[in-house]
Parts: structure tokens; sequence; C-alpha cells
């Protein structure tokens, strides 16, 4: 089952790798992300098979 993932919020170090550490976690595999940074805010989709 294919499943996405969103992310929004203030800019911070490391979101990307807590994120992807919840989905091993959970045993989810990221297919594609996408991410950008828009002045001090965050945005990350990810596609995942879980």
């Amino acid at each position: 089952m294919k499943a996405i993932i969103t992310v929004t919020g203030k800019d911070s170090m490391g979101i990307i790798a807590k994120v992807s550490a919840l989905c091993t976690e959970y045993g989810a595999n990221i297919v594609d992300i996408s991410q950008t940074v828009m002045e001090e805010y965050f945005a990350m989709i990810m596609l995942v098979n879980l």
C-alpha cells in the first residue's frame, strides 16, 4: 500500500532525519520525496510504501 506523508512547519535542523527514522521504525520505505524551504518555513511531501 502507498501513502503520502506531508510535513510543514518552521524550518529546523534534522526534520528529514527525524521523519525518515520514524518511517524506518514503522516499516515504511520512502519512494519519492520533495522538499522546500520558503523563508523560515519548511514543506515536505513523501511517497512511501507500507
